[in-house]
């Protein structure tokens, strides 16, 4: 399939092919739709078989995105970037300026900040070139805990709609991945008196955490084994699949990572765990914390982080709440209600006059 053709049969408006032998860097910028404003999304630096396997995973995430912002009600739409790691690569901080370079020439028809395999460091190197890139900082942005604020409103819907109640405490979760995000959703469920069975792949870092947080880590692989009322993915994407679902001793999926669901669409692994009884609250529903944020931030000039955060939780829960209704009445599953809903509220027909220009 050539470049037009996953244009058009994803609906795309605009890949950005990247490439800049002095620094290394390579990969797409991806904006899939702007009727509600422009596109926001991050930009994830990691190491792919192929190029075409780095633009499929943009194109899936940038998607994302769009819906994710379209749930959330905000005035924007969804974009990604995807670059590719390699051994090649000699000057970090000069490939991160040239990625703001890149970012910039878009003059605000994408805003991003960093995903997985970017650091802090990365982000500001980034942010020297280009106005469009929100720094994270616990103090003024931290989207990392408005992720992880969000993702314990959804986990109160979950085990609700579970019938189990709202309350966290006393519960098991089983949160998979300790990085940026994961380590915070873990420390919030201590907070809240649960009992947090973890892993990582990176068992230095898995070490580190459970040092300052009270938890139990398990092998990596041992993590779908768990017995526990939730399990929490917090890493990579994909990691739901035929093999891995009916492994899981849970009564719901509750996470932060992005495309938790294997497969093209995931709907065959929705449709899995629907069969099983897993309450799956889809993942850009939950993980909208840091996208809300951002927009906050970057189209409404709002610096109040700390009054959004503490209302993410609520906002959250509303929204999967409202997915497990319709999915109950209809009975359908959840990942497939939370797509319409999204789409519903997109504007179409979608042509150039209604995208977001930013130059009218």
């Amino acid at each position: 399939m050539n470049l037009l053709e996953i244009l058009r049969a994803h609906e795309l408006e605009q890949v950005v092919a990247v490439n800049d032998p002095a620094t290394g860097l390579s990969g797409f910028i991806v904006i899939h739709d702007t009727t509600r404003g422009p596109a926001i999304g991050g930009c994830r630096f990691w190491t792919y078989p192929d190029e075409a396997a780095a633009l499929e995973d943009a194109v899936r995430l940038s998607i994302a995105m769009t819906r994710k912002c379209a749930l959330a009600g905000l005035n924007a739409g969804g974009g990604k970037g995807v670059f590719l790691d390699h051994p090649g690569i000699r000057d970090r901080a000069a490939m991160m300026r040239a990625l703001g370079r890149y970012v910039e020439s878009l003059s605000g028809r994408f805003y991003t900040s960093g995903d997985l395999g970017l650091h802090a460091q990365d982000i500001r190197h980034m942010r020297e070139t280009s106005r469009f890139v929100a720094v994270p900082d616990e103090r003024t942005l931290d989207l990392a805990g408005g992720v992880a604020s969000g993702v314990l409103g959804g986990m109160r819907a979950t085990l609700a709609a579970c019938g189990l109640g709202r309350s966290l405490s006393g519960r098991r979760v089983a949160v998979q991945g300790l990085g940026a995000m994961g380590r915070r959703v873990a420390a919030l469920l201590v907070r809240e008196g649960a009992t947090v069975i973890a892993t990582d792949i990176d068992a230095a870092l898995a070490a580190r955490v459970a040092a300052e947080v009270p938890l139990t880590l398990v092998e990596p692989d041992a993590i779908y084994d768990q017995p526990a009322d939730i399990f929490c993915p917090c890493a990579t994407s994909g990691i739901l699949n035929a093999e891995t679902v009916p492994r899981l001793r849970v009564a719901g999926v509750v996470g932060a990572a992005n495309n938790q669901l294997a497969g093209p669409d995931g709907a065959a692994v929705d449709a899995l765990l629907l069969a099983r009884g897993i309450r799956y609250a889809p993942d850009y529903a939950v993980n909208s914390g840091a996208i809300t944020l951002a927009a906050r931030e970057f189209l409404e000039r709002r610096f109040d982080t700390r009054e959004a955060i503490a209302a993410l939780p609520d906002r959250v829960e509303e929204t999967v709440a409202r997915i497990f209704e319709v999915s109950d009445a209809r009975k359908t599953a959840p990942g497939t209600i939370a797509d319409r809903l999204a789409d519903d509220a997109l504007v179409r027909p979608r042509t150039t006059e209604r995208q977001w220009w930013p130059i009218r």
